[in-house]
């Protein structure tokens, strides 16, 4: 099984379009597993769809990295998938594909997906591993799978703030453990001041990306984000 985990804090419509997405999959065994970091109103969603697969708690604790350890502790799956409660899976078999993989080995599993900006969508195609990841984070949280034991074996790191995600990226990458790489636009990141894959946030984010190359022991890292990404064309260097 998958366990999908999905912290949301007062975006109850975002939440429902993204579990949404998760109904349409075409592999079934999976569960939602959604950390409410709000006011309570992801809790009312997961209840009023009845759906015994997605499963909602109130975090206990503030953010991110506190909502989704929150949700590790209760995941019951082999396998780990992380989905942003504004973001949601555009390819109906993308579970399915994660599961081929992490079903036959241990590995990091990404994707590729589109950056919907409300005006315009652009592509986000981070391209196949590489050493690409000790300077840039193009790889997207959502739809981005781990087996749970590595997991619970490497916990995420709340001193990372907004670059849990890298933080954990880099250790499976020092750990040895394989990337995979899925072609085709599988997840929908939309980009809003409340996210991280737009142009906001920037000192604290600065902050928060000093402390990420201090703790891994990388040079000076320039301050990117997945917008500026795909507008550079950076992915295309290897």
């Amino acid at each position: 099984m998958i366990s999908v985990l999905i912290p949301t804090k007062n975006r109850p419509r975002l939440l429902r379009e993204a579990l949404a997405s998760l109904s349409r999959q075409t592999f079934p065994h999976f569960e939602a597993l959604v950390v409410d970091d709000g006011d309570g109103e992801g809790l009312e969603v997961v209840a009023s769809l009845a759906d015994p697969r997605f499963r909602s708690f109130p975090s206990p604790g503030q953010g991110q990295v506190a909502a989704h350890q929150h949700a590790l502790a209760q995941a019951r799956g082999e396998v780990v998938l992380f989905l942003d409660d504004d973001d949601l899976l555009l390819d109906p078999a993308y579970l399915y594909r994660v599961w081929r993989i992490l079903s036959r080995e241990e590995a990091l599993v990404y994707g590729e997906g589109v950056l919907d900006l409300g005006y315009e969508e652009l592509s986000f195609s981070p391209g196949e591993p590489g050493a690409w990841i000790l300077r840039d984070n193009r790889i997207l949280a959502s739809g981005t799978a781990l087996p749970l034991r590595f997991l619970r074996q490497h916990p995420l790191d709340p001193e990372m703030g907004h670059y849990w995600d890298w933080d954990l990226w880099l250790r499976a990458y020092r750990a040895g453990l394989p990337f995979r790489y899925l072609k085709g636009m599988g997840v929908r990141i939309r980009l809003h001041g409340g996210n991280q894959s737009g142009p906001w946030n920037r000192e604290e984010r600065a902050y928060y990306l000093e402390r990420l190359r201090a703790k891994h022991g990388l040079p000076p890292l320039e301050l990117k984000d997945h917008l500026g990404l795909a507008l550079e064309g950076a992915m295309t260097r290897p």
